[in-house]
């Protein structure tokens, strides 16, 4: 039997972004394609539990997981939409390093209530989805660089398209590099100053 209720950890798209994102899909002909409510557009980091029932106690047990805190937000580098066999997505380009390390250190801190994720045996695949169903378009550039600002526990009604926020936490801002000076490279000028 089919689970009717899915948890998952990921970054909701903010509503103006989500509108703007909504906007950059082009048309889909034929009535096969179902896009999604741009206030449903996230990316999903890890399912957590697939189950019949509500599971009442598990937003408690996430909290506790995340009770030290939270790593720092990292962007995440989009790069065009792509139809899919099964629908529509904004993926990435360029690299996706940070966001895996942001991902690896949550899924650590869920570790310490047990809890595992599901579905990650191929890795992570960072994605926006945007539609469902058979679609066939020239992919889309769109260049954008996404930090969340959120992390939510989401449970979602399978096969309702609907998610309800369980709990948010807010992510710190991105960690600013580091800028390695040496004396050598230094002009002149600075040198004495120092």
């Amino acid at each position: 039997m089919d689970p009717m209720f899915r948890y998952f950890l990921g970054f909701q798209v903010t509503a103006d972004r989500a509108g703007w994102l909504a906007r950059q899909l082009p048309p889909v002909p034929g009535d096969l394609f179902a896009g999604l409510k741009p206030q449903l557009y996230h990316l999903t980091l890890c399912t957590i539990a697939e189950t019949m029932e509500q599971q009442p106690f598990l937003r408690g047990k996430v909290a506790k997981a995340f009770e030290h805190g939270l790593p720092a937000a990292s962007a995440i580098p989009f790069g065009r939409i792509v139809s899919r066999g099964a629908g529509a997505e904004l993926v990435t380009a360029g690299s996706t390093g940070a966001i895996r390390e942001t991902y690896a250190a949550i899924v650590a801190r869920l570790a310490t209530q047990d809890i595992d994720p599901m579905h990650r045996k191929s890795g992570l695949r960072p994605h926006i989805t945007l539609g469902y169903g058979e679609c066939a378009f020239d992919p889309v550039g769109v260049a954008w660089n996404w930090t969340p600002r959120d992390l939510v526990l989401i449970e979602s009604h399978v096969g309702h398209r609907r998610h309800r926020v369980l709990q948010r936490w807010s992510l710190e801002p991105p960690v600013q590099s580091s800028f390695a000076f040496m004396a050598d490279e230094l002009p002149a000028p600075l040198l004495r100053a120092a």
